[in-house]
């Protein structure tokens, strides 16, 4: 019991509060990843961020969720809009047209095997003529339904594919990089081709799986657009590795209206994503 109590603990690692008075009209977001959530708070009417938090974790369970809670205790409010995305690893997918569950469960289940503690969770995507697939911890799951019974819920995916842009036949890499993995959303002729997590450990690591992906999908890396967002810095050997191979790199950054905010944007552009939702 004493393992499992140390494994589920939360460790901070970023956290801003403005000096901003909080305001009576808020919304939260809420992202959760296998070892992660992040939230940000926003005044609705003035677009002011007035908190947020970045926090990592070994697992979900009860004790992790509650001491989440905890930490935002103070901002929550029984009116208060709330946004949520999951960001979890295992996504799986079919079209639309022909769709039954069962066979979605399946196919999850032979990519993703999961035990009787996780519930599985499907979503339509209409616009791209998709049907979503994931699992879920129990404990993270119904926490959020029982603290937030009025929030809108949706994977992560769809939050990113719905702030992709445009792109052209040369190929758009949007790439988030996590603490020890990174996301990759491949779109070409505004055509989704891959919606991917990988794990890394080095700048080498990330930069093998980005040539794989464009070798795989006949993309020339000097002419693919390189849409950068998550945890890493200009200086970085990661970034330099990148400007070695890909000629077109971008970093998208957040753009929060925010009084003398400590990080780089870019760190919490998708968190953002999610709160400019509602």
């Amino acid at each position: 019991m004493e393992s499992n109590a140390k494994d589920s603990l939360l460790q901070l690692l970023f956290t801003y509060q403005s000096t901003v008075s909080a305001a009576s009209d808020t919304l939260l977001a809420l992202q959760f990843g296998d070892r992660y959530a992040s939230y940000a708070l926003k005044d609705r009417q003035q677009g002011q961020l007035l908190a947020l938090g970045y926090l990592q974790t070994a697992s979900w369970n009860q004790s992790s969720f509650d001491q989440l809670m905890g930490v935002i205790e103070k901002w929550l409010s029984p009116q208060q809009v709330v946004e949520i995305a999951f960001d979890m690893d295992n996504l799986s997918m079919l079209p639309v047209a022909g769709y039954e569950e069962k066979k979605l469960q399946a196919l999850h289940q032979s990519l993703f095997p999961f035990n009787s503690a996780a519930v599985f969770k499907t979503e339509t995507m209409a616009e791209w003529q998709l049907q979503l697939g994931y699992t879920l911890p129990a404990p993270l799951l119904q926490g959020c339904l029982s603290r937030f019974s009025g929030a809108r819920i949706r994977h992560a995916f769809k939050v990113a594919l719905d702030n992709a842009g445009q792109s052209s036949a040369a190929g758009k890499l949007l790439i988030d990089i996590g603490i020890e993995t990174f996301r990759v959303l491949l779109l070409k002729n505004n055509r989704l081709q891959l919606f991917q997590t990988y794990p890394y450990a080095s700048p080498a690591d990330v930069l093998y799986y980005l040539l794989s992906i464009c070798e795989a999908q006949l993309m020339s890396p000097a002419e693919a657009l390189v849409v950068l967002t998550g945890l890493l810095e200009k200086e970085s050997a990661l970034y330099k590795e990148l400007w070695q191979y890909f000629m077109h790199i971008e970093l998208r950054e957040a753009g929060f209206i925010a009084d003398d905010f400590p990080f780089p944007q870019h760190y919490f552009t998708t968190l953002n994503d999610l709160l400019l939702c509602a």
